[in-house]
């Protein structure tokens, strides 16, 4: 892929919101929204134990942005980071595919940015990586992810892998 793909990624703005790369400086953040036991619920590994736990995250994450990645999310009137959302590729059942990911702050909860941040990281997905499907790994009793996923065009497969865009649980 070319940097002009890159480009697009590593700074996005949306209707409400700004996305870009994760910094290191971003570090506290990370733990503060990863280490929430409320952001976690659902998590089978639950919230990061330790800041050396957000650190190793950050790290992988930054190290993951050769072209594309996981966004934080900022509001354009702070420059509090609300949340990390948007899509990597993995290798997931012997496939390539992009994972997307979604998690905010409590306090962000129910204002439409993850639906907004996901909207766009899909719709990305479809225009510049048409050839990898989007899935988004859902656990059953997560509903209000699910609703996200479900809100952003993604259809539940359970036991199949095709190339449309898709989310498990």
């Amino acid at each position: 892929m070319d940097d002009s793909i890159h480009n697009t990624f590593e700074s996005v703005r949306t209707e409400n919101l700004f996305l870009r790369i994760p910094e290191e400086e971003d570090l506290h953040s990370v733990f503060s929204i990863e280490g929430n036991p409320a952001t976690n619920k659902y998590r089978p590994a639950g919230p990061m134990k330790d800041i050396n736990e957000a650190e190793e995250t950050l790290k992988e994450w930054r190290n993951n942005w050769e072209i594309y990645g996981y966004w934080a999310v900022i509001l354009p009137s702070s420059p509090e980071i609300i949340g990390f959302d948007g899509i990597r590729r993995e290798n997931w059942k012997n496939r390539n595919i992009l994972n997307l990911y979604y998690r905010f702050s409590p306090k962000a909860w129910g204002r439409g940015n993850a639906k907004e941040v996901a909207g766009t990281a899909v719709e990305m997905a479809d225009v510049y990586l048409p050839n990898l499907p989007v899935v988004a790994r859902i656990r059953s009793v997560n509903k209000p992810t699910i609703r996200v996923a479900e809100r952003v065009g993604l259809q539940h497969c359970s036991n199949s892998f095709s190339s449309a865009k898709k989310f498990k649980y």
